[in-house]
């Protein structure tokens, strides 16, 4: 059971839910996932996402997954969060077939960057590559810091929010400030 995100496609959900193409309308996306509903035990349902028109949210195991519109009403944007109020082991979520989620951050860049994909470091908690998002939740406890100075390195982490957007959304956004 692993979630694929699928660059510049959408994602690929675990058998015997499908594949979630970028482009699809809101009641695209509805009609897919409705005969499986036995396989989304909380449903699918609608949710609030700052600057969506529209977004759709259900779990799967150890994790959330929620799908953004854009202002044209297709899917643009998929976002998968570990879930750690759920103890069943999280869904593998791959990307280029390297899982993302829980993993050493420093191993995860390696990874990838063995596959060849040009990842830079981690910067803050967060990690930027092309169309791919990465950081860790806020886990609320204080960093302690040593007053007037920076620390050295990062502290070790992983990854616990991943997102994969629509390419031609950034196109888009790149002629429009042109």
């Amino acid at each position: 059971m692993t979630i694929d995100l699928l660059p510049g496609r959408g994602v690929r959900l675990p058998a015997p839910l499908p594949e979630l193409r970028f482009g699809l309308t809101e009641a695209e996306v509805r009609a897919l996932l409705a005969p499986h509903g036995e396989t989304l035990p909380g449903g699918l349902r609608s949710i609030f996402v700052c600057g969506c028109r529209w977004a759709l949210a259900f779990e799967l195991p150890g994790v959330g997954v929620t799908l953004c519109a854009d202002d044209r009403d297709r899917l643009r944007s998929v976002v998968v969060g570990r879930n750690p109020s759920d103890d069943r082991p999280a869904c593998p979520v791959g990307y280029h077939g390297i899982d993302l989620l829980g993993w050493p951050a420093h191993e995860l860049v390696e990874a990838l960057r063995a596959e060849g994909l040009p990842v830079p470091d981690p910067v803050g908690g967060g990690l930027r590559h092309d169309t791919l998002h990465l950081h860790r939740a806020p886990d609320g406890r204080p960093r302690p810091a040593i007053p007037g100075r920076r620390p050295r390195h990062q502290r070790p982490f992983t990854f616990d929010v991943v997102s994969l957007s629509d390419p031609a959304l950034y196109s888009e956004a790149t002629k429009a400030t042109e």
